[in-house]
């Protein structure tokens, strides 16, 4: 186990180093090098964690890495670059998929800790909600779902209701996974898919930056400083991104 000082430290310095990596991508001959820097940066502070949880040795966590290495090196080959908008909604649905995970697992097992358990509900929200909607978010825009926008009626007392009633499960039954995973994840669908295909774009930067919300909001229920650091950058630049889009697009956020 890495001690607290230098665990912290290293974290900075991974920290520092994603920063560094979406500095270089505002700049056109430096993005590939800041989109390689992040990563390396990333996997870095998988291993850092494995390590200072004494896991480094679990077969099943390389084997993990290991397919999931495969599968993003082929994808991120065969994708062209006009599919990348749907890649990128896939990616951000994984990233708040992961933090859904973690978020069960940390309600499961504590079964005394009320705070890591009213944090994991709050995480497995926002990480399904990430999950769904980028999933409708990317069959919008890979033609599987209709582009044109999905209206149901009253679905604005539908979106309305459903939120209401998940924050009212985390409130009053946090422990109860699956009433909390359903509602969410039905919530993601509603969200997304009243959404045009023409405005996908902006769903999707926002689903990004929910993904990295998601990622620290398990960070803190698993009190690990590294992923909330994490999770907090890809939050607040994805909002930041979301902004900037809804302004080149002329269009409103809130609407």
């Amino acid at each position: 186990m890495i001690p607290s000082t230098i665990y912290y430290i290293i974290s900075g310095i991974i920290v520092l180093g994603v920063l560094i990596g979406i500095s270089m991508m505002s700049k056109v001959k430096a993005a590939n090098s800041g989109n390689t820097l992040s990563a390396i940066c990333t996997l870095f502070a998988i291993v850092v964690v494995l390590y200072d949880n004494q896991i480094l040795t679990a077969w099943q966590a390389w084997i993990g890495m290991a397919i999931g290495a495969v599968i993003g090196i082929i994808g991120a080959y065969k994708v062209k670059m006009i599919q990348m908008p749907q890649a990128v909604a896939l990616l951000n649905g994984l990233g708040g998929l992961a933090s859904a995970l973690v978020a069960i697992l940390t309600i499961q097992q504590a079964t005394d800790d009320k705070f890591a358990i009213y944090v994991g509900a709050v995480a497995l929200l926002v990480g399904w909600v990430t999950f769904t909607g980028s999933l409708v978010a990317a069959g919008k825009l890979h033609k599987l779902l209709p582009q044109k926008p999905v209206v149901w009626k009253a679905h604005s007392l539908i979106v309305a209701v459903t939120l209401i009633a998940t924050l009212a499960a985390i409130v009053f039954i946090p422990d109860c996974i699956w009433i909390i995973s359903i509602l969410s994840a039905f919530f993601g669908v509603a969200f997304a898919i009243r959404v045009g295909g023409a405005d996908m774009p902006i769903t999707i930067s926002l689903l990004n930056s929910l993904s990295g919300v998601a990622g620290g909001i398990a960070g803190i229920a698993v009190g690990d400083p590294l992923l909330v650091a994490i999770g907090g950058i890809v939050g607040s630049s994805g909002l930041l991104l979301t902004q900037i889009m809804c302004k080149a697009m002329n269009r409103s956020l809130i609407s």
